[in-house]
């Protein structure tokens, strides 16, 4: 039998994205022993993890009502199945936590034969999550082929350094290291370090969001708070200082009404659109992979790029997102005569868009729909909070409450039906769409900055919101008066008299301005490897080995990669033997805050897939 020499590899980082890369590593190594069993692929594979292999964020430790933003049906860590048998662990979130025997028990997810059973379409709690991808990780090392060695590390990577022979140095915190021929850094979403020395940055006493059961546990009851955001991370510290403090809901008449318990803070939301998340439609597919675009379709961003010759800069708002919209208006006019007339009315529709964008007449056919069907303009939805102003706080918080209520009523209509949701959807599907044109570098530096700062938060906001129940709770918490929203989009933020803050309102016409005893960061800034917390990252910035992604010479903070996820040094050179991916990435690249998995989320595993085809070739 031949053998191949050993290859050393490390995986620093095995959070779910680690585990993405040693499923690829593992799976990979089984098709070719199945392809050719005379030719043995021979790894020891070193993953440097303090906490339990695989977790990540998801600690099985945490409480109940942190559950997931996506449905159980939709995650799977074995996101490519093959020909054949799947092994044990080609199994996905769903039927795992079925086999286990999880059911619902009331309001609670549990190990118990008398539950009601889960659906496909259930939001579950994180810790379960985090049970399923540490049962990956065992069986993922119990599959393991002859030849494929696993060794856990259970501390930090301190730093990279070449060795003699073209080889790599991992220096670990326990003071150990390790010789590796190729090195994967997945380290999550790594901290920046403090801004409050920073000239221009008010140095204000803001409390991190996570752990929810670490530094918020310092507020007291009857305290006020300010959370900054209101997307994922601010619905966690919301449901952290009302649920995680005992309060809870009761259901009365198809509304939640809020119960206190006495141990709340009370809380003002606000962010700088002032706008509320969007939820997800309940009992709606992803329709990634399925949808055909007939508007923003590849040759049409080919011709926007200049691919495949010499590329051409794009302006995100000017060029990109209006192909964008008019591809979401085909879902939602597709969706809306689906409903009144029938699947033939609604290919009729579907066609006549797809002509009238190829005649540049697809504005008046888009007014002709809207007669039968209602308006639908999406670049409204994202654009018209950049100079909505409002009288007074009142009129602010009766318009945050209505646009709460009304994506509610979309996101709970029969079956994820709703001609909005379904545009939402198309928006989802057109994720990797986007990722082409903007990613490595792809648009003007002009339209970088724009992008960055205005256009993917509302893109996330619109189809990577939280489940519908959200928006009940959120509904019920302002009825009791615990989440208020007084200030309005964008408010300006100065010293108080005591240790507290003032926050004071920007776009009202009669100001508002009040204290806030806490300030909690409700959302969580993307990693720069100019000023990362990480060791690691601090020291291969310091040494020149990583580099930030420049537009027009400003550098904007993010790791500079080439395509195949080589970090570019100080010298411009891709170092071969280093691979990055997750959230460090963002910025160079374009939505990497999620777990690897099948449908909307595999660019990850099709991304590492490359990296250790790469390492096994």
């Amino acid at each position: 039998m031949g053998t191949a020499s050993l290859t050393k590899l490390v995986i620093v980082g095995l959070g779910p994205w680690g585990l993405c890369a040693l499923e690829r590593v593992i799976s990979g190594a089984r098709r070719r022993a199945g392809d050719d069993p005379a030719i043995r692929w021979r790894a020891r594979v070193h993953v440097v993890e303090p906490a339990a292999p695989g977790c990540g964020v998801y600690r099985m430790d945490e409480p109940d009502y942190l559950i997931l933003n996506n449905a159980c049906g939709q995650m799977s860590l074995y996101a490519t199945p093959t020909d054949g048998p799947p092994p044990r662990y080609g199994v996905g979130f769903y039927d795992w936590a079925v086999a286990r025997g999880y059911r619902w028990v009331g309001d609670e997810c549990r190990i118990d034969p008398s539950g009601r059973p889960l659906t496909p379409d259930d939001y579950l709690p994180r810790r379960i999550m985090g049970e399923y991808l540490s049962w990956f990780f065992d069986t993922l090392v119990s599959e393991a082929p002859a030849g494929i060695e696993i060794v856990v590390h259970r501390t930090e990577a301190v730093d990279v350094t070449a060795a003699p022979a073209g080889k790599e140095q991992v220096r670990l915190a326990d003071g150990s290291s390790v010789i590796a021929d190729h090195v994967i850094v997945t380290t999550g979403h790594t901290a920046n370090a403090s801004r409050d020395d920073v000239p221009g940055i008010l140095p204000v006493p803001w409390l991190a969001p996570y752990p929810v059961t670490g530094t918020l546990a310092a507020i007291p009851a009857g305290s006020t708070v300010g959370v900054s955001g209101m997307g994922l991370v601010a619905i966690d510290v919301v449901t952290a200082l009302t649920v995680g403090r005992g309060g809870s809901f009761d259901a009365t008449g198809g509304h939640l009404t809020y119960r206190k318990s006495g141990h709340e803070p009370t809380i003002s939301l606000f962010s700088r659109t002032g706008e509320p998340y969007t939820a997800k439609a309940v009992g709606a597919t992803d329709v990634t992979g399925v949808y055909q675009p007939v508007i923003c379709t590849p040759d049409a961003l080919d011709a926007l790029t200049g691919r495949p010759g010499a590329r051409r800069l794009v302006d995100a708002r000017g060029e990109l997102f209006p192909l964008v919209f008019a591809e979401m208006q085909v879902g939602y006019y597709t969706q809306a005569s689906l409903l009144a007339k029938g699947a033939a009315e609604a290919a009729a529709v579907r066609r006549q868009l797809e002509r009238a964008w190829s005649a540049s007449t697809f504005g008046p056919a888009v007014e002709d729909l809207a007669t039968r069907y209602g308006p639908y303009d999406p670049g409204s939805d994202f654009f018209a909070d950049d100079t909505a102003t409002f009288a007074t706080s009142k009129d602010y918080a009766e318009h945050f409450r209505a646009a709460v209520e009304d994506d509610l009523a979309e996101a709970l209509r029969d079956g994820g039906s709703s001609p909005l949701k379904v545009a939402h959807g198309v928006l989802r599907s057109l994720r990797d769409a986007v990722r082409g044109v903007v990613e490595f570098g792809g648009l003007t530096v002009e339209s970088y900055l724009d992008f960055q700062a205005h256009i993917r938060g509302r893109v996330k906001r619109l189809e990577a919101g939280p489940p519908a129940l959200r928006s009940r709770q959120l509904l019920a918490l302002l009825d009791a008066g615990v989440v208020r929203t007084p200030f309005g989009p964008s408010p300006s933020l100065h010293p108080g008299e005591g240790p507290g803050v003032l926050l004071e309102s920007e776009r009202l016409d009669r100001r508002v301005s009040e204290p806030v005893d806490w300030l909690v960061r409700g959302h969580l800034d993307d990693p720069t490897v100019d000023r990362s917390a990480s060791p690691l990252m601090a020291r291969l910035y310091a040494a020149g080995r990583l580099t930030q992604l420049h537009y027009d010479g400003v550098p904007v903070g993010s790791v500079a990669l080439t395509r195949d996820s080589h970090p570019i040094d100080a010298r411009g050179r891709a170092q071969a033997r280093l691979w990055v991916f997750g959230a460090v990435t963002e910025g160079t690249r374009y939505f990497t805050h999620y777990i690897p998995s099948p449908k909307s989320r595999i660019r990850a595993v099709e991304d590492i897939g490359a990296c250790v085809e790469a390492i096994l070739a």
